[in-house]
């Protein structure tokens, strides 16, 4: 598999299916409901490129030299979901199949896709006993901030945008971390506004886009583990999740870790959120993307998310703000990336409860560690279907 190839194939991690299938099907048969919903989109994305660009290493993916268009998947993937749901001695048993394969590829004929992104898992449970979960699906660490990001109905920062991938990256790396797709054993509880989640899962092996971090096996000597507390009252929520695992190479052995916290305030139509994560090796817009330099040793990295929406009938407005810093590894030079931010305005209007169309305009900076940056900005149009 080329280079190319293998950040499509990361990048389809960077995704995430968060619209309310608002007309999903149900049948019931035998005792079981079965259920079938989705989600398509695709933007117009136009980026002015820095022409004058400093080499900042490791940033998350901006273009530089001539300005560049694509037609491409926004944040959230095109995404297919088939579920089975039936009740066994008043406990709740539900399977669940999500294919999220995105929609973009650059080859003629898809010579060349890497549409390999799924979920597959199932859950056992009821209010009394909680919920156990088996299989892949999204992540604890990150998930709350994730899904609060407004440009889950658009683009926020593009990917490549010359060579587009199946999903943007939104807010990831720019003030959080994505939650990424995980093989988990997850038991969670809710009680009164107070759910908890505690969980093992299969450890990632560290890769790089930028091309000056480790790239090899995570050991898997023991599995990882995330959590998660979060209480829910009337105006919003506050939570915060957390993640760990060994990462037991033959240059290094260390924990990469991680922990957020994300407030959200809502006042009637309006929606405030802050949020802020610190990180050891984790990376700091994938999992274990770039989280340690070339011989393994990890790199630190922290930073927050702000953001503000208000709703009027079926239309949506929202700016937000993101800032991530990265601290240099004994390996890396003064080029290393060493702060990434970005803001976003956008605007969403629902029609026939299906269908969103957006818009979006994005200013997005890389800094390196001498003072040399990388400038992009980014406008977006575009339209989703859910059902």
């Amino acid at each position: 598999m080329n280079n190319i190839n293998k950040v499509k194939l990361i990048a389809l991690t960077l995704s995430i299916f968060s619209s309310v299938a608002v007309n999903a099907v149900e049948i019931e048969s035998n005792g079981y409901t079965f259920g079938f919903n989705g989600y398509i989109n695709t933007h117009l994305v136009y980026v002015s490129c820095d022409d004058n660009p400093d080499n900042v290493a490791g940033n998350a993916l901006l273009c530089t030299g001539d300005d560049a268009t694509s037609v491409s998947n926004g944040y959230s993937p095109a995404s297919f979901q088939f579920s089975a749901a039936t009740q066994k001695n008043g406990v709740d048993i539900k399977a669940v199949f999500a294919y999220e394969p995105g929609s973009t590829d650059n080859s003629a004929f898809n010579g060349g896709g890497d549409n390999k992104a799924y979920r597959a898992f199932f859950t056992v449970g009821n209010e009394q006993i909680g919920t156990f979960k088996a299989g892949r699906d999204y992540g604890v660490f990150g998930i709350d901030i994730v899904l609060q990001d407004i440009s889950l109905s658009g683009v926020g920062a593009p990917a490549l945008v010359t060579t587009p991938l199946n999903t943007s990256l939104g807010g990831a790396g720019y003030g959080y971390i994505f939650t990424d797709r995980l093989s988990q054993l997850t038991y969670s509880y809710t009680k009164n506004g107070l759910s908890g989640a505690i969980g093992v899962f299969q450890p990632l092996d560290p890769v790089s886009f930028g091309g000056n971090g480790f790239v090899g096996d995570s050991g898997s000597k023991t599995p990882g583990i995330h959590g998660k507390l979060r209480y829910d009252f009337d105006r919003g929520f506050v939570s915060t999740t957390f993640l760990t695992q060994s990462v037991d190479t033959a240059l290094n052995d260390y924990n990469a870790t991680g922990i957020d916290l994300t407030l959200v305030y809502n006042i009637g139509d309006t929606s405030l959120l802050a949020s802020g994560f610190s990180a050891d090796g984790l990376g700091y817009y994938g999992l274990l993307i770039d989280g340690s330099d070339s011989a393994a040793n990890p790199r630190d990295s922290d930073g927050y998310f702000i953001q503000a929406t208000y709703r009027f009938d079926n239309t949506k407005v929202g700016v937000n703000y993101g800032v991530s810093n990265i601290d240099l590894a004994p390996q890396d030079t003064a080029i290393q990336v060493k702060r990434q931010s970005k803001f976003t305005l956008g605007i969403y209007h629902t029609l026939w409860s299906m269908v969103t169309i957006s818009a979006e305009y994005s200013d997005i900076n890389a800094e390196n560690h001498q003072g040399g940056e990388i400038k992009n900005q980014a406008i977006s149009v575009g339209a989703a279907l859910s059902f």
